[in-house]
């Protein structure tokens, strides 16, 4: 199982053009992310991030109804090579201004991509307006294990490489 997830995030790594992970791991406490029902969450946004020598464009919807269920989709596109994953929501999770996003993957051109295998990021919304921070979204985990999307939605990590938006926004309420 060890093998299998360092040849996911190798994967991962090699068709996102990101940077190496970090060595240290941070953690948001709060509340497990199921526990919010009652209250409706969204993770909304598109724009562009870097990406090796090019641009990463991505696209999000989700929202978790007040029952605790989540609903929606995301896209990542590579933009000099037309490579993309399109991801189906499954988790969703919101602390302050940062979402968490998980799913599973439905549709990818990329050869190393697995269908079926679970993805997720988390998108940090620094307000609106000439003197707010530019918005950050973390690079997408790809091809990981039945269950890893709940567990990133639950526990809110910040260990995934973060760059901030270009061209474009990214809003959590």
């Amino acid at each position: 199982m060890r093998i299998h997830r360092r040849a996911s995030v190798l994967a991962t790594a090699l068709a996102l053009a990101a940077c190496d992970l970090p060595t240290g791991e941070q953690h948001v406490t709060a509340p497990l992310f199921n526990q919010g029902a009652g209250q409706e969450h969204a993770v909304t946004g598109s724009g562009h991030v870097p990406s090796g020598d090019g641009l990463r464009e991505f696209t999000f919807h989700a929202v978790r109804n007040v029952d605790g269920a989540a609903r929606g989709s995301y896209k990542i596109e590579f933009t000099a090579t037309g490579l993309f994953v399109l991801v189906d929501v499954t988790c969703l999770s919101v602390v302050g201004n940062t979402g968490w996003v998980g799913g599973r993957i439905v549709d990818s051109n990329i050869p190393v991509v697995r269908i079926g295998t679970v993805s997720y990021f988390y998108a940090i919304d620094n307000g609106e307006g000439a003197g707010a921070a530019p918005d950050r979204v973390s690079v997408a985990r790809l091809n990981d294990v039945d269950g890893e999307d709940i567990r990133f939605c639950t526990d809110r990590p910040l260990l995934l490489p973060a760059f901030d938006v270009q061209s474009g926004n990214a809003q959590v309420r």
